[in-house]
């Protein structure tokens, strides 16, 4: 079954929001660093913590019975007691949505990761997307990191319930003939209270 998030994703989110993560490879641990990594910055107004029929910090009854889901299970996913995972089915997802992700603790969910399909955040939609967050949520650095060829743009804005984290990564694509330039863009939602308790518990892995 398809993961939230690519490997690219859970190592420079992990590093950005402060979660250990061992890299035992060469290409990912040499890659240069662009800019310094953005501190948090408050939010101007609420940060939406919803997402179509989903939203963060609702009751899992309410979630079951909102989207069709898909329970996940297993060691790989790091689990801590009273935590459950879940995709939400293709059926419950907008046309561009590749795939979205939902987690819960002690029964509310907390995260929320949503993975868009390839191509579409053009270069024109994803500067639209980062100047209406800006204006709404306030102006924060752009953090860009490199692996091997590839450009890993990610954003981040907080205020006291919510954190919002935005992530782009570049790749090539062969395409009639010739190479173009496709990306994978990434949007996580994190309930404040329960990540950071979340994070406090043994084993706690983004």
């Amino acid at each position: 079954m398809r993961r939230y998030s690519i490997l690219t994703g859970a190592v420079f989110l992990c590093s950005l929001i402060g979660l250990p993560l061992t890299i035992s490879s060469p290409g990912l641990a040499g890659g240069p660093v662009r800019s310094e990594k953005p501190a948090p910055s408050p939010a101007k107004s609420p940060i939406d913590r919803k997402i179509g029929a989903v939203r963060l910090g609702m009751a899992l009854e309410e979630f079951l019975k909102s989207v069709k889901n898909t329970e996940q299970s297993g060691p790989n996913l790091g689990l801590i007691e009273d935590e459950r995972s879940f995709e939400v089915a293709r059926a419950s997802l907008p046309e561009e949505v590749r795939s979205m992700g939902c987690r819960f603790l002690h029964g509310r969910l907390f995260r929320i990761t949503v993975e868009y399909r390839d191509m579409v955040f053009d270069e024109v939609r994803w500067d639209g997307l980062l100047k209406k967050n800006m204006e709404q949520y306030g102006k924060v650095r752009i953090q860009s990191k490199t692996l091997g060829e590839r450009l890993v743009e990610i954003i981040q804005w907080d205020d006291p319930q919510t954190r919002l984290i935005l992530q782009r990564a570049h790749r090539m694509g062969f395409e009639s003939k010739k190479f173009v330039k496709r990306y994978v863009v990434v949007m996580i939602l994190l309930d404040q209270a329960l990540w950071k308790e979340r994070q406090e518990s043994e084993g706690s892995l983004f």
